[in-house]
């Protein structure tokens, strides 16, 4: 039943996807795979994203990659039932002017599909209502919706998080859904590291697609640390595949449930 819902959302959203837009760039508040797992039933876990563009070249680049920007976001999530969390982020930045500010917040519903725990795929989808102020964002008030898929075999775990967002206002708006794929493979090596391969990308709207080089494609070397059970660690290194993407970041998140 989940199943045939899941399916149902998304032909509905393809549908949708028929008006011609640009490539806008991808989040930098918080660069993160969701995967089909929520957090544990009525315990509170809180994040911290750091993410900062470290260099940028050429003017495509530079347009879409926030340069030099620091950003800071704290996400609060909370664990409802067993397949669902709520969790609501509070976004800073400081911005090229050079002043820290609060940016703007986002609202949050990730879920697995319970009946799919048992398969060898697993499928959930996190919806997220984002509402940013103009001095940080071209579109302040964004809707996201957020397919997931996930797969294990021995020691390697395969996720997609196949995104679709669709801006409420600003020069994105009325251009329909930009597709958003991202991704990442890991492998338990030990009880206490985790190396994976993360994916990021901004492909812009599907018909007509933006130009290869006018999308963003980021692969990110990273690490996973599982010191102990309540603590989150990630770190990893951004590296642009795209004109539009010619540019590296650094990102991490700290995270601990309580």
């Amino acid at each position: 039943m989940w199943v045939r819902h899941i399916f149902a959302i998304l032909i509905c959203v393809a549908a949708m996807l028929t008006k011609p837009g640009l490539s806008q760039a991808i989040d930098f508040y918080e660069i993160q795979i969701y995967d089909t797992n929520t957090a544990p039933v009525g315990h509170l876990t809180l994040e911290l994203h750091s993410n900062t563009t470290s260099t940028a070249t050429g003017k495509l680049a530079k347009s879409q990659s926030d340069v030099y920007q620091i950003h800071e976001t704290v996400e609060g999530t909370y664990g409802v039932i067993r397949w669902l969390e709520i969790g609501q982020y509070f976004d800073t930045a400081k911005l090229s002017n050079g002043n820290y500010e609060y940016t703007g917040s986002r609202t949050k519903v990730h879920f697995g599909i319970p009946q799919t725990f048992e398969w060898p795929v697993q499928f959930g989808g996190n919806i997220e209502f984002d509402y940013v102020r103009r001095a940080a964002e071209q579109n302040p008030l964004t809707l996201e919706l957020r397919p997931i898929v996930g797969g294990s075999y021995k020691g390697f775990r395969l996720v997609g998080n196949f995104a679709f967002v669709d801006p409420f206002s600003g020069p994105g708006a009325h251009r329909g859904f930009q597709f958003n794929p991202s991704g990442e493979l890991v492998y338990k090596l030990n009880g206490w590291l985790s190396p994976a391969v993360e994916y990021y990308g901004d492909m812009g709207s599907i018909q007509p697609l933006a130009k290869v080089q006018e999308q963003q494609h980021f692969i990110v070397p990273a690490l996973n640390f599982d010191f102990l059970p309540q603590l989150e660690l990630n770190l990893g290194v951004g590296i642009g595949l795209t004109r539009a993407s010619n540019a590296v970041f650094l990102k991490s998140i700290v995270g601990w449930t309580f």
